[in-house]
């Protein structure tokens, strides 16, 4: 079951209790509607966000206009990028999927929490590691599996931000849509709604609620098979 790794970062649980009160006393609250944009490269954004609650989109865009979605966030996570730290680059938008709220910092405001809280900066480079890796086990999953193996390993990934990945039934903790789960994949609405049919059909997905559920520890096997056999198939090349 080792042969993928799943990892996430929930901040508020990652920074100690004082690391967390500061960004809360220092930074400033925004609330968002949904929909609203909150960075874009247009914007260009010199500050930090920490994403308090709510749900947002990270994606990039072509010249044609066409979206290709990067990450979801939740509550707990963050983004944004100063001089010293970027965790998402001047390329990417962020949009608010649903009413959130997040703490902004500055780039005078975050080198002073740097200088006060040494330790945070060995935290944020990990933060930072996360972020590429998950962009890089995207990347491959796109370009070496099929479109079923795709969504399994983003509902995968998705799953782990509960914290907690065992057998039976395990909430994914935000809104997802068909046509979310296609911006991620590389595929179509249709053509993502027909796997998502095939999952619910082998009893591997249920939605209740506007959420998704999955059968994480069967799911994993799957997908785990399938780039064993993956794997198999490159070495007799």
């Amino acid at each position: 079951m080792n042969s993928i790794q799943l990892t996430d970062i929930n901040l508020w649980d990652f920074l100690s209790q004082e690391e967390a009160g500061y960004i809360s006393l220092k930074a400033s609250l925004r609330k968002l509607e949904k929909g609203e944009l909150i960075s874009s490269p247009e914007m260009r954004n010199d500050q930090l966000f920490f994403l308090k609650e709510g749900q947002v989109r990270l994606y990039r865009m072509n010249q044609e206009g066409r979206q290709f979605t990067i990450d979801i966030l939740v509550g707990g996570s963050v983004f944004g990028q100063t001089d010293r730290l970027v965790i998402t680059d001047e390329k990417m938008y962020v949009e608010a999927m649903v009413r959130s709220a997040v703490f902004v910092m500055n780039k005078e405001t975050f080198d002073l929490f740097l200088l006060n809280h040494p330790h945070a900066a060995l935290k944020f480079i990990k933060i930072l590691s996360e972020k590429l890796k998950f962009a890089a086990d995207i990347a491959e999953q796109i370009a070496l599996n099929d479109l079923r193996c795709r969504i399994i390993f983003l509902l995968l990934k998705f799953t782990e931000k509960t914290g907690r990945f065992g057998s039976g039934w395990e909430p994914i903790p935000m809104h997802l849509t068909h046509y979310d789960l296609a911006m991620m994949a590389g595929s179509t609405r249709e053509s993502v709604s027909a796997v998502m049919s095939e999952l619910k059909k082998d009893g591997l997905v249920q939605k209740n609620r506007g959420c998704y559920s999955v059968q994480a520890e069967r799911l994993l096997e799957e997908v785990s098979q399938v780039l064993i056999e993956t794997n198999r198939r490159s070495e007799n090349k």
